[in-house]
């Protein structure tokens, strides 16, 4: 790993890191040092500058929400700064990671309004250099969580009851006009979509090379490929609805049925992974088949129902029905064959969206 890669300074009493051109598997590791170190240091709020960076894969993404997360327990945040016109903006926009962490064109932006006491160190707290949980545990990437029963639509600010777990809108019009103010060019928003099912058949395309005896890369490699299915799903239904629709109608009922629910158990998973639980609860690595050296035989454990009073009235149905989804359609399977599924059904509905994007544009230009 380059020294260096991810170099800081104090500004104004805020750490900000400048990272690099790539954040990849090869440089995350020191990523999560530097952020790990300036937190465990007390400070509650930091910057990463992002100006330069024109790829971070899902391993950063990953490093940097849960920094996020873990500045949220104390009362800070993480910062980024995103020129608007970057390639990494739009990636984070049309993933929706844009509404999870902060996100700035400059760096004078990223330091304007951070309040004196959120840059000054706190005393250090020892949890900080583990890989525990933050106090409050949100999952990464998920829906914005719903007051008490309803949520607030992000156009009109309404409150409405969803029907579907990542709902953000009341209606179609305020979906129709949030798509128009926000996503931009037609053109970028089909390259980050085609950019992020890339990724996630890349993610699971590893899998069978992993060794089973290196169960660290393992456990990686299919919390990867479970963060980017459900990454691409999500901004599947949030910003192709129709599409998503279109093709889960056209299965058989009983594959549309099957489809739904890995979904959903997936969903599950990437929840329970993203409040600091190991795979190791979850994955049975002993399979019942003694050639089958690869960690796609692996299967999927029976679990626990977990304890959701955490959440209100309307998060604890809809994790409920991910674990049910999970127990009934997960449990018991392999890795292969689950995660298989998803990634057929998201992959050509990621190439109808993309195609129809492209139309649309070509029409609007024409």
């Amino acid at each position: 790993m380059p020294d260096g890669a991810y170099p800081f300074q104090m500004v104004d009493g805020v750490p900000v890191v400048t990272a690099p051109s790539e954040i990849d598997t090869t440089t995350v590791g020191q990523l999560r040092a530097v952020l790990r170190q300036r937190q465990s240091c007390g400070h509650t709020t930091m910057v990463v500058d992002m100006t330069g960076t024109q790829f971070c894969d899902s391993a950063g993404v990953r490093e940097l929400v849960r920094a996020h997360q873990r500045a949220l327990a104390r009362g800070g945040a993480l910062r980024l700064v995103m020129p608007a016109d970057g390639a990494i903006r739009r990636v984070f926009t049309v993933t929706g990671l844009d509404r999870i962490i902060p996100h700035f064109a400059t760096l004078e932006q990223a330091l304007a309004q951070i309040p004196a006491a959120a840059g000054q160190p706190l005393r250090p707290r020892s949890d900080l250099g583990s890989a525990a949980a933050p106090a409050r545990p949100p999952a990464p990437a998920r829906e914005h969580r719903p007051a008490a029963d309803g949520r607030r639509c992000e156009r009109c600010g309404a409150v409405f009851v969803p029907q579907r777990e990542h709902a953000r809108f009341c209606g179609v019009g305020c979906r129709a006009a949030w798509n128009r103010d926000h996503l931009g060019d037609p053109a970028v928003d089909a390259s980050a979509l085609a950019w992020s099912v890339a990724a996630m058949s890349e993610a699971t395309g590893r899998l069978p090379g992993v060794k089973v005896w290196d169960k660290p890369r393992a456990w990686a490699a299919v919390g990867d490929a479970v963060w980017w299915i459900t990454m691409v799903d999500a901004t599947l239904v949030r910003h192709h609805p129709e599409v998503y629709d279109a093709v889960m109608a056209a299965q058989a009922p009983a594959e549309r049925a099957l489809i739904e629910q890995t979904l959903a158990g997936l969903r599950f998973v990437r929840n329970r992974i993203g409040r600091g639980a190991g795979l190791g609860e979850v994955i049975n690595t002993v399979s019942p088949n003694a050639a089958n050296r690869r960690i796609t035989g692996w299967r999927w454990k029976r679990v626990p129902e977990p304890a959701l009073a955490w959440l209100p009235a309307r998060g604890q149905a809809w994790e409920k029905a991910r674990y049910r989804a999970y127990q009934a359609h997960l449990a018991g399977l392999t890795i292969g064959e689950t995660l298989g599924r998803a990634v057929a059904f998201l992959s050509l509905t990621g190439a109808n969206a993309t195609s129809i994007t492209a139309a649309r544009e070509h029409a609007t230009r024409s």
